[in-house]
C-alpha cells in the first residue's frame, strides 16, 4: 500500500512537471530547449528530491502547492548536474537510455546542462522566499565543490572514509538536504522541525550515495539503467574501494590500485575479479552496514514530527531506498556470515 501511495506521488509530480515544461515549450522553436526539456519530461527518474520537498512542507502542516515551484526547480537542478556528470564520467547510458552526451555530443550536452540550471533558477525565484533561494543556491555550489573534491581523491594513494563522506555530503546529500529543508521552510515549520528535516535529507543523501556505489559494481544494468563498473573505470575512490584497500592482502590491493590507474579499457573479467576482492574483504557488507546506519539516522530525525501521512511517506522513502539494494544484490555478492 505504501509503495502504491509513493507511486501516486511520482505520478502527481510528473503531471505538474509536464505542465510546466509544456508551458515553457509553448511558442518555442528552439531545438536545444526542446531537446533539454523533452528529455526531462520523458525520463523515468525516481523524482525523490522534489517529492521529499513536497512531503516536507506537508509534514510540518503546510501546503505542497506552496513548495511546488521549488520542487520543480530542484528536479531541474538535479538533472542539470546529471548532464554534466555524464560528460565528466564519459557515461553514455542514463536510466536505460542514451545519456545527453551520447545523444547530442559533449558540447551540446554542456549547453543543455547550463540551460537546465538557468530554468531551475527561474522556477526557484517563483517561491518568493529569499531563505529558500539561498539554501538551494548553496546546494549548487556544494555539488560543484563535491565534484572537485572527488577529482582530487582519484590522484591520492591513501583516501580515508572521512574524505569520502565529505564528498558524499557535498555532491549528493546537498540536494536531498536542500529539498527537505526548503519544503520545511515553505511549509512554515518551526526551527526544530526544519532542523529535523534538514538532517533527514542529509542522512538519506549520504545513504543514497553509498547505495549507488554498491549498485555500480553489484547491480544489474537492466535494472539500474547504468553500466556496471563505471566508478572503477573512472578511478573513483568509492567507500567499497577505500575499505578494500585497507582490508585486502597485498596482491589484491595492488591489483585494485592498478585497475584504478589504468588508462586502457577493462573488461568483464576485471570487473568480476574486483567484485570478488570486495566480497572477500567484506567491503560490500561494510558499505551496506554504513548505508543501513544512515537510513536509521534519517528515520530517527523525523521520528519526533507529528504523525501524518506525509511523515509516513518520508519514512517509506528512506526504507525503500535500502530495500532497492536487497532487490538488486544477489547473496553471492555478500559474505557468508552476513547471509
Amino acid at each position: 500500500m505504501k509503495k502504491m501511495l509513493f507511486q501516486e506521488e511520482v505520478q502527481y509530480f510528473n503531471r505538474k512537471l509536464s505542465a510546466v515544461i509544456d508551458q515553457e515549450l509553448e511558442g518555442y522553436t528552439n531545438e536545444i530547449l526542446y531537446d533539454a526539456l523533452s528529455y526531462i519530461k520523458d525520463t523515468e527518474g525516481k523524482r525523490l528530491r522534489p517529492i521529499i520537498c513536497l512531503l516536507s512542507a506537508e509534514a510540518v502542516g503546510g501546503s505542497r502547492e506552496k513548495a511546488l515551484s521549488t520542487a520543480i526547480a530542484i528536479e531541474l537542478l538535479h538533472n542539470a548536474s546529471l548532464v554534466h556528470d555524464d560528460i565528466i564520467d564519459e557515461n553514455y547510458i542514463r536510466r536505460k537510455n542514451p545519456s545527453n552526451p551520447a545523444r547530442y555530443g559533449e558540447k551540446k550536452a554542456i549547453i543543455i546542462g547550463d540551460l537546465l540550471f538557468g530554468l531551475s533558477c527561474e522556477m526557484l525565484a517563483r517561491c518568493g522566499v529569499p531563505e529558500v533561494v539561498g539554501l538551494v543556491s548553496n546546494a549548487v555550489a556544494d555539488i560543484a565543490m563535491g565534484q572537485y573534491l572527488e577529482f582530487t581523491l582519484r590522484t591520492l594513494q591513501d583516501v580515508t572514509e572521512q574524505s569520502y563522506m565529505e564528498v558524499a555530503e557535498l555532491k549528493t546529500a546537498s540536494t536531498f538536504k536542500a529539498s527537505a529543508e526548503a519544503g520545511a521552510v515553505l511549509g512554515g515549520g518551526s526551527e526544530v522541525e526544519i532542523e529535523k528535516l534538514r538532517n533527514y535529507g542529509k542522512n538519506l543523501g549520504i545513504a543514497f550515495q553509498i547505495q549507488d556505489d554498491i549498485l555500480d559494481i553489484c547491480g544489474d544494468p537492466a535494472e539500474t539503467g547504468k553500466p556496471v563498473g563505471l566508478d572503477i573505470k573512472n578511478g573513483e575512490r568509492t567507500i567499497l574501494v577505500i575499505h578494500a584497500l585497507n582490508h585486502s592482502k597485498n596482491p589484491e590491493k595492488e591489483y585494485i590500485k592498478g585497475i584504478l590507474s589504468r588508462d586502457s579499457e577493462f573488461g568483464s573479467l576485471d570487473i568480476d575479479r574486483v567484485r570478488r576482492i570486495l566480497v572477500d574483504a567484506g567491503s560490500i557488507d561494510h558499505a551496506l552496514q554504513l548505508s543501513e546506519g544512515f537510513i536509521r539516522n534519517a528515520g530517527t530525525c523525523i521520528a519526533g514530527l507529528e504523525d501524518s501521512e506525509a511523515k509516513q511517506k518520508l519514512q517509506f522513502i528512506a526504507d525503500f531506498s535500502q530495500e532497492r539494494i536487497k532487490i538488486h544484490i544477489s547473496n553471492t555478492f555478500l559474505s557468508a556470515d552476513r547471509e
